[in-house]
């Protein structure tokens, strides 16, 4: 094998990183992943360190690691609607060498809440169907920094799924529903101020018994 070659194959692997901020503004979590390393039986561990603006010279404090092993970290106490960005340096120290990635992030753009909570149903008269449920609790000051949520519902044997939303409250009507059907509804929260990205859709909630005229 040529030398080039060689070295091109054995080159370490980069972390491919990713940070959220599902606890807004308690704290910003960053995970990451790395290939293991061929025939190797050495566990790589992690250096993660961040910092305030891009200029390499800056100071650096600790990303907290439950673990040199571990591939996640939290960013505490951040500061909110910094004008710099923060850079988080994910160094990995493996039996190929050292590889180093650096993401740069804004904490209000990788908002991502965690999916709402206990989703219920309960059928009302003239055909409604009362959607509630909770914020995540991982969300820790919603009345201060509040949620809205869109709702995503479709009949047991529909095609497809009809949204509604977003609304800012924790519950909903919904109107005009078929009598003796069953309805799946899922419902999703985004910052109320559009930063960052909606959560995932909550787990389903279905109507266990048929809705009265």
């Amino acid at each position: 094998m040529y030398p080039s070659l060689r070295r091109r194959i054995s080159a370490p692997t980069q972390p491919r990183v990713r940070c959220q901020a599902s606890r807004y503004p308690i704290a910003v979590d960053c995970s990451w992943t790395l290939p293991p390393a061929p025939n190797s039986s050495r566990p790589t561990s992690f250096i993660a360190t961040y910092r305030l603006g891009v200029a390499a010279h800056g100071e650096s404090w600790p990303c907290l690691q439950q673990t040199p092993e571990a591939t996640s970290c939290i960013i505490p106490d951040i500061q909110m609607f910094s004008m710099v960005p923060y850079v988080l340096n994910i160094t990995a120290v493996h039996s190929r060498g050292v590889s180093s990635s650096f993401v740069p992030f804004v904490p209000e753009h990788v908002i991502k809440p965690d999916p709402p909570e206990g989703v219920r149903l309960s059928p009302l008269p003239g055909q409604r169907l009362w959607v509630q449920w909770e914020p995540p609790r991982s969300w820790p000051f919603p009345e201060i920094f509040s949620l809205k949520y869109r709702i995503r519902y479709k009949r047991h044997g529909a095609a497809r799924f009809r949204q509604v939303g977003p609304i800012e409250g924790t519950s909903f009507t919904l109107k005009a529903v078929r009598p003796q059907a069953k309805y799946c509804i899922q419902v999703a929260a985004l910052d109320l101020t559009d930063y960052g990205e909606s959560s995932a859709w909550s787990l389903p909630a279905v109507a266990s018994m048929t809705l009265g005229k």
